[in-house]
């Protein structure tokens, strides 16, 4: 009986120890989840944080758009627009006096190079081609350097 006592004991000595390394391991294995989970959570606050950056950035570069663009309807309104008739006084004066010629129409200035860079960012972060964007700039802006506009600019949309 002794034998069976100490077979026993044995056993029970055996299971207290396994289970001790179970547990020894279940706590290895669920410190190793809550440190890949911290590093998941804290690249995700990080993608978020440039998320909001880049979407206040396209924003802030389409209100300037739509303010540039104001800007270029008006002026395009204003040259299209014939001038008034002069009031019936001056019709009189213009009879009398020599007629001079008009004023040559001034060109709108062309678009800033800053309106260049920031409707190349967007059309960038639009999945356009660096060539569609290249040939674009080339009609309607004058630039000094377009590729190096375009490398920054697909450069900062990560194309």
């Amino acid at each position: 009986m002794a034998e069976q006592r100490g077979s026993a004991a044995d056993q029970v000595k055996a299971l207290v120890e396994a289970a001790e390394r179970i547990r020894a391991e279940a706590e290895a294995e669920a410190s190793r989840t809550r440190e890949g989970v911290a590093r998941i959570s804290e690249g995700a606050d990080r993608l978020s944080l440039r998320v909001d950056e880049l979407s206040t950035g396209v924003a802030e570069a389409v209100a300037e758009l739509k303010t540039e663009i104001a800007a270029l309807r008006a002026a395009s309104e204003a040259a299209a627009e014939p001038p008034p008739p002069p009031p019936p006084a001056a019709e009189e004066a213009q009879e009398a006096e020599p007629e001079i010629p008009a004023t040559p129409e001034i060109p709108a200035a062309p678009a800033t190079p800053e309106g260049a860079r920031l409707l190349a960012l967007k059309m960038a972060l639009d999945g356009r081609p660096r060539e569609e964007t290249a040939g674009y700039l080339r009609e309607n802006f004058e630039l000094e350097d377009p590729e190096a506009l375009l490398d920054e600019v697909y450069a900062r949309a990560g194309r």
